[in-house]
């Protein structure tokens, strides 16, 4: 069950998890925006550009109202993102279609953003945003890392301080 977006003056800063309280992002494996490859904490690396101040991993999920809203704000903020460099990474969280997702990030989203695929829930068990008997992640959440992919922040609800919030 998703949580609905509230005009809060605040974005909600919530605590880190345990698997986020590390001085790197954990291990994970999940799949590439076509589906077809792996995609690891390893290929992050790899993407991560040499100007990075900040990547954020944007969890999201095609029928998540407060998703669309926060990444239609990521999109319209795509200029000072970048004068900031902040990164943005959206992670699927658990959906199978891969044409809807790709048709959601074209039309809400920018083209250009990585993709990562957890269809298998593994990044959102790994981070801690999925754990015990719980089977669906809360949204919208965002981890916040630095450019070496340490976690900083783990962001809830979005609110008017959003996106400002991922290069303060």
């Amino acid at each position: 069950m998703a949580a609905f977006a509230v005009s809060l003056e605040k974005s909600e800063r919530l605590p880190l998890t345990l698997e986020l309280q590390k001085n790197s992002l954990p291990w994970f494996v999940a799949r590439d925006r076509n589906d077809k490859e792996p995609f690891s904490k390893k290929h992050l690396e790899t993407i991560v550009n040499p100007q990075t101040k900040r990547v954020a991993l944007v969890f999201f999920a095609t029928w998540c109202i407060p998703c669309k809203e926060g990444i239609v704000l990521l999109r319209d903020n795509q200029a000072e993102l970048d004068k900031n460099g902040v990164q943005i990474i959206l992670v699927n969280a658990g959906e199978s279609d891969v044409p809807k997702i790709e048709e959601w990030i074209k039309t809400y989203g920018n083209v250009n953003w990585p993709v990562i695929l957890d269809k298998f829930k593994n990044v959102q068990k790994n981070t801690g945003l999925l754990s015990g008997s719980a089977t669906e992640i809360v949204f919208p959440r965002t981890i916040l890392l630095d450019n070496k992919l340490k976690p900083l922040l783990l962001i809830g609800a979005e609110g008017k301080d959003w996106p400002a919030i991922l290069w303060e």
